[in-house]
C-alpha cells in the first residue's frame, strides 16, 4: 500500500471513528508477545493476561519497556517471572507486581517450559481500566507475536477525541523511526524520532501539532528506518472526560496497527437492539485504499440462520460507513433489533472494521442509544476463518471490589453446514470445564458462561476468571469474538477478536477447585484503616487481590495458605466513612470470595505530661495550730482524655466504638530523658506506642516541662515536630496541643511548627480554669479540655 493510497483512509464521520486491530497472531511461535500499550498510575489500571492451553507447566517472564516520561523508583524491578500451570491462566496486575513503575510502559511477555529453555506457546492480552480506579472505562487488545518494520493506524481523531500513538522499541539499541500523520485534507505531517532502547514512546498528535491537528481526522504510519530493528505500534483513543477526579476520560478504545489489507473479513458480533436500560448500535466501516473502485458484499448472518446480503460500491480511496441500524430501517427490517455476524467479500483488498456503541435508549427510537454514548468498543475483522480460537481473558460475577462482569463469546458460521464447537474453560487453579454449542449454517450463536443462566454447566465459574479455547469438533472453520461488560448497566466494556490457534488445547483434568478461607485477623480495625489484615486458608495462588469495602488493599505477603494486606487508609481528604463493619473480599486463583466483615473502632491516643495524665491540686483546710491551707496533688476524675472518651461515646456517630488511650506521664519532657525521674521522653515513647496500636487521632500536649528542666524552645519544638511526624507516618491524624499556661514563646513556636507540618491544632485557651498552683487545671478545667478536644475531633472526622 503506497502512502498516497492510504492518505484518505482516515476520511470518516464522527460516527465512524473507531479502532483498527492488527491481524490475529497465529499459534506458530507464539512463545513471545509484545504489547505496545500499557500504563500503571493513579488513573490507569493495567492487567496482563496470559493463558497456557498446553499440558506442561511454564515460566512466564514479563519485561516492561518504560516510556521516558515514566517515573521509575530507585532499584525498581522491571522484569519478573511468574509460574503458570498446565491448562491454566495468569493475571499480572502491573500496579501490584511492578510497584516501582508510575507511568507508561510497553511489555514483552515470553514463556518457556518450566525448568528449561524450551519456548512454549501462550496467549496474551492486555486490559486497561480507568479512570481513577473506577473502571467505568475500559479497553482490551491482544498482543502481537512479531514486531514489524511498519505499522498502519488507519484511524485517528482530535477535538472530541484524544488520540495517542504508542510505539514500542523492543531492540537493545536506539531505533530511528518516521511518523507520518495523513490528514483527511491530503496534507501530510512527517517527522523522524529516535526511540530509546527497550522503551515505549508516546506521541500525542494534537498536542504536538495543535495548529494542524488540534481538530482533525488523520491516519498514522510508523516505520522503522533501520533494517533489522522492527517495532510495534498501537493507538489509544479516549472521549467523554470525567467531571470529577483526575478529569481523565470515562470511555475509550485501543487498537494495534495493521500490516496489510484483505479481500475477505469476518466478524462474529453485531447488535442493533437492546432493552429498557441499554441500546446498541453497530457501524461497519469499509476502507478502499485502492486507486480503482471496488465492490464489497456484506452478508449478515442472523441468529435465526437467515442471511441478509447487501452490496456496497466503494470509490477509489473511499471510506464508507454502513450504519447497520439504519439499514434495518430502510433496506431490510430483519436487521432492526437483531444480533448477527458479518462476512465482507470485496473484489479488491480493503480494510473492514466494526464499531459498536451503547447507551441510554432514545425516546424517539428505543433501539438506538442517545449521544453521547455511555461506552463503545471496536475491532478490525479477521481476515481468516479458523477451526480453533483462543482467548486469555474471561470473567463472570463480581471482582474483589464488588463490580459485576459478564462475558459473552460470539460465534459466526459463514459456511453452508452447521458447526459444533467445544468450548474449554481453564481457570487459574488448573481446573476447568467444557461445553458445546452448535452454530447454524450461515448463522450465529453465542456462549454466555453465566452460572445464573446455566448453573449446572457454569456454576464452577461463579466469581472466577478464566481463559477460553473454542474448537470445532470436525475441523470446520468459523470466527469468534469475546465481549466483556462491567456493571449491571454495562457502563464499561471491551471486545477482543480471538487469536486463531493451531496448537494443543488440553482437556481440564478436574473441575475448578474452590478456595478455602479459614479466618482472618484482626477482627477489629481503626476507622482510618491502614492496618495489616492476614487471611488464612488454602488454595491461594496467582496474583491475589484484597479489597476492603471495595477499595484495594496492598498485598505485602503471600503464600498458598496465608495472605497479608494493608487496608486502604482513610484520611480527611478521602473521607473517614463510618464505623459500620467493613467487608473484606479476596480474589485468588482467579476466584473472588467474601472473607468476612471486620468491625471498626475509633481510636484516639492522648500523649503528654501531667496535663494529660490529669494531675490537679486539692486544698486541704488548715488544722490548728496551722493558719494556711495545705495543697496536695491528686488526679482529676475524670482527666480530660477520659472525659473525651465519654463525650465520643455519647455521640451517635462513634458510640461504644470510641476508645481513648491516656498516655499521659506526669513530669515528662518532650525532648529530655529523665525529667522528674522518668526514664524516657515523649519522643522516646512515641514510636513504641503507635507501633503497638493503630490510632485514628493522636493528640500531643507536651513541652511545658522541657523549659523547667533547662531545655529550650527550639529543642522542645523539634521534639514535638518529630513526635507528630511519627504519629502521622502511622496513619494517624495529628492534633498538636497548646495550653495557655505555657510561656508565650513556646505557644507561638508550636503554632508556627504545626502550620509548617500541616498538623491540626487544638488550643486549650483561657477558658480552661487553672487551680491554685497556677499550673494545673481544676476538675472544671479538665472537663473544659475534654470538650475542646471533642470539638477539634468533630471538626476533622466528618
Amino acid at each position: 500500500m503506497s502512502r498516497s493510497s492510504i492518505r484518505l483512509a482516515g476520511l470518516v464521520t464522527m460516527l465512524g471513528v473507531l479502532l483498527l486491530a492488527s491481524l490475529p497472531a497465529h499459534a506458530q511461535d507464539a512463545s513471545r508477545w509484545f504489547l505496545a500499550e500499557g500504563a500503571s498510575n493513579a488513573v490507569l489500571d493495567q492487567e496482563i493476561l496470559v493463558a497456557n492451553p498446553g499440558t506442561s507447566a511454564l515460566s512466564v517472564t514479563v519485561r516492561l519497556l518504560p516510556d521516558p516520561s515514566a517515573v521509575i523508583a530507585p532499584g525498581a524491578v522491571l522484569t519478573k517471572t511468574f509460574p503458570l500451570g498446565a491448562a491454566s491462566r495468569l493475571t499480572v496486575r502491573v500496579a501490584q507486581e511492578f510497584p516501582g513503575l508510575n507511568g507508561a510502559a510497553s511489555a514483552e511477555v515470553s514463556a518457556v517450559v518450566n525448568n528449561s529453555t524450551t519456548p512454549a506457546d501462550i496467549v496474551v492480552e492486555r486490559s486497561m481500566y480507568f479512570p481513577d480506579g473506577t473502571r467505568v472505562g475500559a479497553h482490551n487488545a491482544s498482543g502481537v507475536t512479531q514486531a514489524a518494520p511498519r505499522w498502519i493506524l488507519a484511524e485517528g481523531a482530535s477535538g472530541a477525541f484524544s488520540t495517542f500513538i504508542l510505539v514500542a522499541n523492543p531492540n537493545g539499541t536506539p531505533t530511528s523511526v518516521r511518523v507520518q500523520y495523513l490528514k483527511s485534507t491530503g496534507d501530510v505531517i512527517s517527522f523522524d524520532a529516535m526511540l530509546p532502547a527497550n522503551s515505549r514512546t508516546t506521541f500525542w498528535p494534537q498536542n504536538d501539532y495543535p495548529t494542524q491537528l488540534g481538530s482533525a481526522e488523520f491516519s498514522t504510519v510508523v516505520e522503522s528506518l533501520e533494517a533489522g530493528k522492527p517495532i510495534v505500534a498501537e493507538r489509544a483513543m479516549y472521549f467523554d472526560p470525567s467531571p470529577t477526579g483526575s478529569g481523565f476520560a470515562r470511555s475509550g478504545h485501543d487498537a494495534l496497527g495493521v500490516p496489510e489489507t484483505s479481500e475477505d473479513w469476518y466478524f462474529a458480533e453485531g447488535f442493533t437492539g437492546g432493552n429498557a436500560q441499554t441500546a446498541f448500535e453497530t457501524f461497519l466501516l469499509l476502507a478502499n485504499t485502492n486507486a480503482s473502485a471496488t465492490t464489497a458484499t456484506v452478508t449478515f448472518q442472523l441468529d435465526s440462520g437467515q442471511t441478509v446480503t447487501r452490496p456496497y460500491t466503494l470509490a477509489p480511496n473511499q471510506r464508507l460507513t454502513v450504519w447497520v441500524d439504519q439499514e434495518g430501517r430502510t433496506a431490510d427490517a430483519r436487521l432492526k433489533a437483531a444480533s448477527f455476524g458479518m462476512t465482507v467479500s470485496a473484489t479488491q483488498p480493503i480494510v473492514a472494521e466494526r464499531a459498536m456503541y451503547w447507551g441510554t435508549p432514545s425516546a424517539a427510537d428505543p433501539t438506538t442509544p442517545t449521544f453521547p454514548w455511555r461506552e463503545g468498543h471496536a475491532t478490525a475483522g479477521s481476515p481468516v476463518l479458523a477451526a480453533k480460537w483462543a482467548f486469555a481473558e474471561g470473567r463472570e460475577g463480581e471482582d474483589a471490589a464488588g463490580r459485576p462482569y459478564s462475558t459473552f463469546f460470539l460465534l459466526s458460521n459463514p459456511g453452508t453446514a452447521p458447526v459444533t464447537v467445544t468450548a474449554t474453560f481453564m481457570t487459574e487453579d488448573g481446573g476447568g470445564l467444557t461445553s458445546t454449542v452448535t452454530i447454524p449454517a450461515k448463522g450465529r450463536s453465542n456462549i454466555w458462561p453465566s452460572p445464573a443462566v446455566a448453573p449446572t454447566v457454569f456454576g464452577p465459574l461463579a466469581n472466577r476468571r478464566f481463559a477460553t479455547f473454542l474448537e470445532s469438533t470436525g475441523g470446520e472453520t468459523f470466527v469468534a469474538e469475546r465481549a466483556m461488560y462491567l456493571f449491571t448497566d454495562f457502563a464499561s466494556g471491551h471486545v477482543n477478536m480471538g487469536t486463531p490457534w493451531t496448537g494443543t488445547i488440553a482437556t481440564p483434568s478436574r473441575p475448578p477447585t474452590s478456595v478455602n478461607i479459614s479466618g482472618f485477623t484482626p477482627t477489629q480495625m481503626r476507622l482510618s484503616g491502614g492496618e495489616a489484615i492476614t487471611i488464612t486458608g488454602s488454595g491461594f495462588s496467582g496474583t491475589p487481590e484484597v479489597t476492603v469495602d471495595g477499595l484495594p488493599a496492598v498485598v505485602t505477603a503471600f503464600s498458598s495458605t496465608s495472605i497479608t494486606a494493608t487496608a486502604p487508609l482513610r484520611t480527611a481528604a478521602t473521607g473517614f466513612g463510618t464505623l459500620a463493619a467493613s467487608r473484606i473480599r479476596l480474589t485468588t486463583a482467579g476466584q473472588t470470595l467474601t472473607v468476612g466483615n471486620i468491625s471498626r473502632v475509633f481510636r484516639v491516643m492522648t500523649i503528654g505530661d501531667s496535663f494529660t495524665e490529669g494531675q490537679l491540686v486539692e486544698r486541704i483546710p488548715p488544722v490548728p495550730p496551722a493558719t494556711q491551707p495545705t495543697q496536695i496533688y491528686t488526679f482529676a476524675d475524670p482527666p480530660y482524655p477520659e472525659g473525651l472518651e465519654a463525650l465520643l461515646r455519647a455521640d451517635p456517630r462513634f458510640g461504644s466504638n470510641a476508645d481513648v488511650d491516656n498516655e499521659g506521664y506526669s513530669g515528662e519532657c518532650a525532648s529530655i530523658n529523665g525529667c522528674s525521674g522518668n526514664t524516657s521522653s515523649g519522643l522516646g515513647r512515641m514510636p513504641g506506642l503507635v507501633a503497638a496500636k493503630k490510632f485514628d487521632v493522636v493528640i500531643i500536649l507536651e513541652g511545658f516541662n522541657d523549659l523547667n528542666a533547662g531545655g529550650n524552645v527550639p529543642t522542645a519544638v523539634t521534639a514535638l515536630r518529630n513526635m507528630g511526624r511519627i504519629a502521622r507516618d502511622s496513619g494517624a491524624t495529628v492534633l498538636m496541643g497548646r495550653i495557655h499556661v505555657m510561656r508565650s514563646d513556646m505557644w507561638d513556636a508550636i503554632r508556627t511548627m504545626a502550620g509548617q507540618e500541616q498538623f491540626l491544632r487544638v488550643d486549650f485557651g483561657t477558658s480552661v480554669e487553672i487551680g491554685s498552683d497556677n499550673v494545673h487545671p481544676t476538675q472544671d478545667g479538665y472537663d473544659t479540655m475534654a470538650g475542646i478536644a471533642f470539638g477539634a475531633i468533630r471538626s476533622v472526622i466528618r
